[in-house]
């Protein structure tokens, strides 16, 4: 099945989601994050070889930080509750459900998600760190940028589940130094 064919048949399950990060004031967690994380989960479905439910990756993605529109500690079990009811108020398969609340349940950091769609929405995550999105949003509103800089080492060695999301890591590392150098001769100006 295409992306495309999952985000038509869930058009209105991703919308809800959509809605709810456009309400969120956090640079780091804003709708180009949430971007970022759906294109880093499909590219991951495209070289991951593993068998794995594209649909519950793919709506895990967009639900997965839902949750801090209520708070950020805690956030990922409220995202998959928030998840499940309105899967559940739409008369979703109650094994669908429960796959995207695992695979969304589990996606910090410090985290070990259950299930190998856990494990890619996790890496997608945080590859997402190195999204264009994330960094661009926090420029632009001057945030600091020194905790996420200290993130990044730790991150594709110790965080990163997948050989494949490492090698991404690889050639994104690139493009964020290119986009952080770019940034600051911008300033200097």
């Amino acid at each position: 099945m295409l992306y495309e064919e999952i985000e038509d048949r869930y058009k209105k399950i991703i919308d809800i989601a959509k809605n709810y990060i456009n309400t969120i004031k956090d640079n780091e967690h804003d709708i180009n994050h949430m971007n970022d994380v759906v294109k880093y989960t499909k590219e991951l479905l495209n070289i991951v070889n593993v068998n794995i439910n594209k649909e519950v990756c793919i709506i895990s993605a967009y639900w997965h930080d839902v949750g801090r529109i209520k708070q950020n500690v805690g956030h990922e079990k409220i995202s998959a509750e928030m998840l499940k009811e309105e899967l559940e108020k739409n008369f979703y398969d109650s094994f669908f459900i429960e796959e995207c609340v695992k695979a969304i349940e589990n996606h910090k950091w410090n985290m070990n998600p259950k299930t190998t769609e856990g494990l890619l929405v996790k890496d997608a995550d945080k590859l997402a760190w190195l999204g264009h999105g994330r960094w661009e949003s926090c420029l632009k509103n001057k945030q600091r940028l020194d905790s996420l800089i200290e993130l990044l080492p730790k991150l594709r060695q110790d965080i990163l589940y997948f050989e494949e999301s490492r090698i991404i890591y690889d050639r994104d590392i690139v493009n964020l130094v290119k986009l952080l150098y770019n940034a600051k001769i911008d300033e200097s100006k």
